[in-house]
Formats: structure tokens, C-alpha cells, sequence
């Protein structure tokens, strides 16, 4: 037997049946001592009066400060590797728009 191989984490079964997907483009944070909630929803008057219709919450996450650190790095990475191969993610919309 290999001892590398001892310490090496466990990857768990996943079973993805029941999975549904989301589309937000706003969240909101807060957190306890003990989780971090995150909220998740759509505003359809993100970039300026659209609709009358306020932005709608319709997903919430609860985790542990540790599962929240763990997202952040594992966000961070993941945006780091797509700027690195497809350019830097504009946050600004106005530096996006196309100059008639």
C-alpha cells in the first residue's frame, strides 16, 4: 500500500437526481456566529428602471464559516483561472457598452 495515498481526502458518492438550477443575479450576506446566510434572487431592474417590479429573493444557503471560507477560495479560483483565459471580468456595465 502506497501511504500518499492514506491521507488523501475521500471524494463522497454524489447523486445529483433531485438537482435544480437557479438563475440569480443579485445575493444578499449576512451572518451569525455560527453561519453565514446567503440569499439569493433577481432584480429585473438591475441596470435601470425596467419593470415595476421589486427584486424577488427566492434562494437561501445556510453554512458553516468554514464551508463559506472554503466557497470564497474555491469562487476566487475559479474566477482567477477565467480571467486568465478569457480577460478580466468588467464589473462596471457603463465600461461595457459599445460606443455608437
Amino acid at each position: 500500500m502506497n501511504d500518499t495515498n492514506k491521507n488523501a481526502p475521500v471524494m463522497p458518492v454524489i447523486d445529483q437526481e433531485n438537482l435544480k438550477s437557479t438563475y440569480a443575479n443579485i445575493c444578499r450576506i449576512a451572518q451569525t456566529p455560527n453561519e453565514v446566510v446567503i440569499d439569493f434572487g433577481m432584480n429585473l431592474n438591475f441596470y435601470g428602471q425596467i419593470v415595476d417590479e421589486p427584486a424577488k429573493l427566492e434562494q437561501r444557503i445556510i453554512m458553516t464559516q468554514e464551508a463559506a471560507k472554503r466557497l470564497c477560495i474555491h469562487l476566487t479560483q475559479t474566477i482567477q483561472a477565467y480571467e486568465a483565459k478569457y480577460g478580466e471580468i468588467e464589473l462596471d456595465v457603463t465600461k461595457r457598452l459599445k460606443q455608437p
